[in-house]
């Protein structure tokens, strides 16, 4: 779609002040039962439409931006009252500005937690949002806002972030293609609460859609010493040699979740890829050293916040209340077993390889959450629900792919993982899936952004 969308304004077959208007009416009209859009900034959109050239990768695309990634002459709430009256913001991230010089135009900014901090989308300036899929659920977080965005069709680009699977589990709740991209492809010109955790991604509707936006915001940036040019033909869909399953990274998995995964399996292999059966590289000690690492990273970041801290929501007071119990001992033991992790899902999928896993274990959980902590024959582990951050420990890349629709009416996702710096092997089998089942492109009753 959006090859497709920008051609059309590059040839003048619609304009970009049409599609701004087209996403200002979608987003007026169908955001109310949602609360994907937290600012609608239809004036200072339609001054940069009417004055826009009709030229770029991205020529006219109307693009929401997440509200936790600074944007120039919009105020970023980060989710928290503290920072709901802010200034405007007097820059771009480094993501926002490359999607401004590819011809895309802001129309508003999408909800998050506050400071990302969550699984699910809520906070004490916005409220909840709701998956348009079925609304008395979520559509994950941090990046929700955005997703859920994507997925009633308000506008086809929207920002996502990733520090401990932000853009795979919206996008798996929301039957979406997510890619967190290697660690340090997207170059960062501010340094994230969780230093070396957080990465920009990509969410899209389809993988050509995903591969066509990484190749316009991936490249290094000033000041950040974990990017690095990519690597030529990083992003472009490959076959990989042969695909690693293993069915869960923890404990249990929900077995409607199972049964999708093994049909997608069967569809991989049916389509020519060689899959081999893998005990998981991960374990439930993962999760747990992501968090002792995020929590103390996040307490850090908002120690001059600290006599404020009990006017944050309380599942973020928690996390805080615990980094600060985080002693050098502790983080250095996780730092330390986070390189033993990345050695073992290295040697597990080779140079050639993709390893497949659930994105999640469960199914869904409510708008203000917790996530469930029971999947399968398993009950009371917190550590249960998700397959996602261990991938931020690493930094590999890892694509969340659309495998069915479960029981709560959600779709379910795949997540693939490809060696650092070879996405393009996760976004092949990505490609394989969806030729062979293909899936909708949007939630039930919302149209797609249309193209001339």
């Amino acid at each position: 779609m959006l090859s497709e969308l920008a051609h059309a304004v590059r040839s003048g077959t619609v304009t970009p002040l049409e599609l701004v208007d087209e996403a200002i009416r979608r987003i007026e009209a169908g955001d109310g039962d949602i609360g994907a859009v937290v600012r609608l900034e239809a004036e200072s959109a339609r001054r940069a439409a009417a004055d826009h050239d009709g030229a770029g990768a991205l020529a006219g695309l109307p693009v929401l931006v997440k509200d936790m990634a600074r944007c120039e002459g919009s105020v970023t709430t980060f989710g928290t009252t503290i920072h709901a009256d802010a200034p405007p913001d007097d820059v771009d991230d480094a993501v926002v500005a490359r999607l401004r010089e590819a011809g895309a135009i802001v129309v508003g900014r999408t909800n998050s937690p506050a400071f990302g901090h969550a699984p699910f989308t809520t906070n004490l300036v916005f409220g909840a949002t709701r998956n348009p899929w079925n609304t008395e659920l979520s559509p994950g977080g941090s990046s929700g806002g955005s997703a859920a965005a994507l997925a009633a069709g308000f506008v086809p680009i929207a920002t996502t972030s990733d520090g401990g699977g932000s853009v795979r589990i919206p996008a798996s709740l929301c039957g979406l293609v997510g890619l967190k991209p290697t660690t340090g492809s997207f170059g960062r010109n501010v340094l994230p609460r969780w230093i070396e955790l957080s990465t920009q991604g990509v969410t899209g509707h389809t993988v050509a859609d995903v591969t066509y936006q990484a190749e316009v915001v991936a490249g290094p940036a000033p000041g950040d010493w974990l990017s690095a040019p990519t690597a030529p033909g990083q992003f472009t869909p490959t076959r990989p040699a042969r695909v690693l399953a293993c069915r869960t990274f923890r404990a249990d998995v929900d077995p409607v979740i199972e049964a999708a995964f093994e049909a997608s399996l069967d569809a991989l292999a049916a389509s020519g890829l060689v899959v081999e059966r893998i005990e998981a590289p991960c374990d439930g000690q993962s999760l747990i050293d992501w968090f002792f690492i995020s929590s103390c990273e996040l307490a850090h970041s908002l120690a001059d916040e600290r006599d404020r801290w009990d006017a944050f929501d309380d599942s973020l007071h928690e996390i805080l209340r615990f980094g600060i119990t985080v002693t050098t001992e502790d983080y250095l033991a996780a730092t330390r077993r986070r390189h033993a992790l990345g050695a073992r899902i290295d040697d597990a999928i080779g140079a050639e390889g993709v390893l497949a896993v659930p994105t999640l274990n469960v199914q869904g959980w409510g708008p203000e959450g917790p996530t469930p902590s029971e999947a399968g024959s398993v009950e009371g582990d917190p550590t249960i629900g998700v397959n996602t951050p261990d991938l931020n420990l690493t930094g590999h890349p890892a694509v969340s792919v659309p495998m069915g629709v479960g029981d709560l009416g959600l779709p379910m996702g795949l997540q693939l993982v490809a060696p650092r710096w070879a996405d393009g092997l996760a976004l092949g089998v990505a490609e394989v899936l969806e030729q062979a089942r293909p899936w909708p492109l949007l939630a039930p009753g919302y149209e797609p952004f249309p193209i001339p």
